[in-house]
């Protein structure tokens, strides 16, 4: 069994806010990373397979369904599917964008979301590269090459400004980054039994792994942390409400 990391990008800019898929960006690309492996698969690539993609390059359903077929293989050989904020976001999007909500939600129930183990242990988020610098792995990569030559920062803002503006491969290289950073994060974390970082005010923290990363699905009988001390608490059922709308859809 080995940790296949999942990460996608979105195809379309769409205001700030809570639920920045309410406003169905579209898929632009998805790179899905082995764990000891150096480089990410990028499942599509509009200059490679132009029929899977639609008006404004977003991609359409097959190619949004090629993307669920590549996960359910990985799964079917044993893999464990490993996502950042996955349960939320990555799955939620293919699920809206291939109409297989039940079979979205059954894949993030059974995948390991670190981001929403952190969030179920201690009430709060976190940020990947947060995480990543704990772990002292590499950090999320901020900057990438354009056609013409230049180096520009980038962030998961800004990707759908660069895909737009046909910065095809700088995107697909900025989620196939997120992708292996993940991959290596899980199995870092697995081997040390804990997952560290550094608050914004210095403190050192760390969630315990006693017996290894949890699943969506296990991480739900962990006991409620005290929020008491945030203002606007953010709620492991709020993040997975998409998957109930599914369970009832199916």
């Amino acid at each position: 069994m080995a940790f296949v990391a999942f990460d996608v990008e979105i195809a379309k800019p769409v205001p700030d806010g809570p639920d920045i898929l309410a406003h169905r960006p579209g898929i632009a690309c998805a790179a899905m990373a082995r764990e000891g492996e150096e480089r990410a698969a990028i499942l599509f690539d509009p200059s490679l397979s132009p029929d899977l993609f639609g008006p404004e390059t977003t991609m359409t359903r097959e190619g949004a369904l090629r993307i669920l077929a590549a996960l359910e293989e990985a799964v079917g050989r044993g893999d464990t599917l490993v996502t950042w904020n996955g349960a939320g976001f990555d799955f939620r999007l293919l699920a809206d964008e291939t109409d297989r909500h039940a079979d979205c939600a059954r894949l993030a129930m059974a995948s390991v979301d670190m981001m929403f183990q952190v969030l179920c242990e201690r009430g709060h988020p976190l940020s990947l590269d947060a995480a990543l610098k704990g772990a002292a792995l590499p950090p999320k990569m901020t900057e990438v090459t354009l056609r013409s030559g230049a180096a520009v920062h980038i962030s998961g803002a800004e990707a759908p400004q660069y895909w737009q503006a046909g910065e095809f491969a700088a995107v697909a290289a900025y989620c196939a980054a997120d992708a292996e950073r993940t991959a290596a994060l899980a199995a870092v974390c697995q081997k040390s039994r804990q997952l560290a970082w550094v608050s914004q005010k210095g403190r050192p923290n760390q969630v315990y792994l006693r017996t290894g990363w949890l699943t969506v699905e296990q991480c739900l009988a962990l006991p409620l942390p005290d929020t008491s001390w945030m203002t606007t608490p953010m709620s492991r059922d709020d993040v997975l409400a998409w998957t109930k709308i599914a369970a009832s859809r199916a």
